[in-house]
C-alpha cells in the first residue's frame, strides 16, 4: 500500500494540488507545502489522502485533526486504513487554523535573526525556550495571564535567575506575544520586579593586583576599557585606522566586514587622554605587521581574527591574582570610567 497526501492551495493560476512537507520523524509539517520544488507556507485549503492498494487508486478528502500515525505507519496498516474509510477521515496534522507556540516561535526568532544582532537573537532563543517550558501548552490563543505569572515564578525558583534578569527574559516574552497580536493579559502589577542596584565599579588596589599578573595585551585592554568607557562588543571591533592619535579621539564605526553595528545603530567618537594613546602606540608597536595595519583589529587573535575570549581571560586573570572572579566583568570598566567622569 502507498499513501499519499496533498493539500488543495490557491495559487495566482487557480486551486491546485499540492504535495505536504513531512519531517524527519514522518509527521507533516502544518501549512507547508512544496510548490514547484520550493518549500511554502499556504494556511488555506483543505487535506487531501490518496493510496493505492492492489493496483487501485483510492482517494478521500481529510479533516484535519490531532496527530495521529505516521504515514509510515499507514502504508504498513491495512487494518487500520479500513478503519477509517469515512468523510472524517483523520489526518496526521494538528489543526491548521491555529497558530502553534512553536511555529510562532521560530518564525519571530527567524526575523530577530534576520534584523538584530546576534546577541540580542541569543537571547531571545533563551527567554522563549525558558517560556516554552514553563508553559506546557501547544497553541497560542491558548496562552493567558496565569501562563505568564507561571513563567516568572519558573525563572525565579526553578532557574534561579538574579531578579533582574527575569524581569528582563519577562519583557522578551512580552515582545514576542506582542508582535503575534496577542491581546495585552496582564496589568504593571504582574511584571517582575527588581531593586536598582548602587552601580559596581572596580577600586585602584583591585586594577594595580590585576595588571600585576596579566599580560601586555589584556593590561593593555583593561586600560583601554577603562580610559574609553567602550563596551566589550565595541572594544573587539576597534581598528588602528579607528584612532586618531592627532585628535585624542577614538571612533565608533559601523564594521559591515564583520557583520556588526554599534548599540543603538549609533556611530560616536569619544575623546581619550594621552595616557591612554600612549598606551595604544606601544602596544602597536610590539605587534607584528599583519596586526599593525591600519585596517587591523585593536584587540585580536594571533591569527588577527576578533578576540572572544576577553570576559574568560579577566575571570581568569583576576583568579590568578587572588581576587573574586565572580566580582569581575568587563562592563564594570565602563561604570568605573562613567564614575571617574
Amino acid at each position: 500500500m502507498q499513501v499519499n497526501i496533498t493539500k488543495r492551495i490557491d495559487t495566482p493560476e487557480g486551486k491546485r494540488y499540492c504535495p505536504v512537507v513531512v519531517g524527519p520523524n514522518g509527521r507533516i509539517k502544518p501549512d507547508s507545502v512544496m510548490v514547484d520544488g520550493r518549500q511554502e507556507k499556504h494556511p488555506e485549503g483543505a487535506y487531501y489522502l490518496d493510496w493505492t492498494e492492489d493496483g487501485n487508486a483510492t482517494a478521500c478528502p481529510s479533516a484535519p485533526t490531532q496527530l495521529l500515525p505516521t504515514i509510515a505507519a499507514l502504508e504498513n496498516s491495512e487494518n487500520w486504513m479500513r478503519s477509517h474509510l469515512d468523510s472524517s477521515f483523520p489526518i496526521l496534522i494538528e489543526d491548521d487554523s491555529r497558530l502553534r507556540i512553536s511555529s510562532a516561535v521560530d518564525d519571530f526568532l527567524e526575523e530577530i535573526q534576520l534584523s538584530r544582532q546576534r546577541k540580542t537573537w541569543m537571547g531571545y532563543i533563551v527567554s522563549l525556550r525558558y517560556f516554552q517550558e514553563s508553559c506546557g501548552k501547544r497553541f497560542l490563543d491558548e496562552v493567558e495571564r496565569k501562563d505568564l505569572l507561571r513563567l516568572a515564578a519558573f525563572l525565579r525558583d526553578t532557574k534561579k535567575l538574579s531578579p533582574r534578569t527575569v524581569h528582563n527574559k519577562f519583557a522578551d516574552v512580552l515582545t514576542f506575544l506582542q508582535a503575534q497580536g496577542v491581546p495585552k493579559l496582564i496589568g504593571k502589577n504582574d511584571h517582575p520586579r527588581f531593586i536598582e542596584q548602587e552601580v559596581s565599579i572596580y577600586e585602584e588596589e583591585e586594577l594595580s593586583k590585576l595588571h600585576a599578573v596579566c599580560s601586555p595585551y589584556h593590561s593593555t585592554l583593561y586600560d583601554f576599557l577603562l580610559m574609553s568607557g567602550f563596551r566589550e562588543q565595541e572594544a573587539m571591533h576597534v581598528v588602528w585606522n579607528n584612532i586618531r592619535f592627532n585628535a585624542n579621539i577614538i571612533e565608533m564605526r559601523w564594521k559591515p566586514q564583520f557583520n556588526w553595528t554599534p548599540k543603538a545603530y549609533k556611530e560616536r567618537e569619544v575623546p581619550v587622554p594621552n595616557e591612554l594613546l600612549a598606551i595604544l602606540e606601544a602596544h602597536r608597536k610590539s605587534l607584528p605587521a599583519s596586526r599593525a595595519s591600519a585596517h587591523s583589529l585593536v584587540f585580536s587573535t594571533e591569527n588577527t581574527t576578533r578576540d572572544k575570549h576577553m570576559l574568560r581571560a579577566l575571570k581568569r586573570n583576576a583568579r590568578k591574582a587572588r581576587l573574586n572572579h565572580d566580582e569581575f566583568w568587563l562592563h564594570k570598566f565602563r561604570a568605573t570610567f562613567a564614575f571617574a567622569a
